[in-house]
């Protein structure tokens, strides 16, 4: 898949679908840019206390017609409850172009990595982008990748995972 993503200053922009986009942290200028896309939602993982957070970020997006979604994610503690939010936001806004992003796409990375395997039902080879282009998770994220994946299968625990 060979995005075709105007100029933007957010680090490890991809293009997931046609209407699924994910980078690092957007610029004031990116967010200007995102009705030329068609964007209709924004998901931002990141904490409101990264580094490079954007100030007044939901102001931004929103004066621009856009939805914005905060799943603020810590990075050294994901929880499940939060992918779970993350699959129903993308459940509802479903057949609508979305753009998510975090810090440096990395929490962003993991999350449609989970999305791809267990709401998509793609295989790990798919899943993997663009996961794999970001980065390796490290010992944290990998945990939370295998926790999630334990929760898919056992039924008992997954009513928040079904698509």
């Amino acid at each position: 898949m060979s995005p075709k993503i105007p100029f933007m200053d957010a680090e490890n922009i991809h293009q997931v679908f046609d209407w699924l986009w994910s980078s690092g942290q957007l610029s004031e200028q990116d967010i200007a840019s995102l009705t030329e896309l068609g964007i209709e939602a924004v998901i931002n993982l990141a904490p409101p206390t990264s580094s490079n957070a954007l100030s007044g970020e939901a102001e931004l997006v929103t004066q621009q017609g856009i939805a914005y979604i905060h799943i603020p994610v810590a990075w050294e503690m994901p929880e499940l409850h939060q992918l779970t939010q993350f699959f129903g936001t993308l459940k509802a806004f479903e057949e609508r172009n979305v753009w998510v992003h975090c810090a440096k796409n990395m929490r962003v990375a993991v999350f449609i990595y989970l999305y791809r395997r267990l709401c998509l039902l793609e295989s790990e080879e798919a899943s993997a982008y663009p996961m794999q282009e970001v980065w390796v998770p490290n010992e944290t994220w990998q945990t939370f990748i295998a926790n999630a994946l334990i929760m898919h299968v056992n039924p008992a625990l997954a009513s928040g995972f079904a698509s």
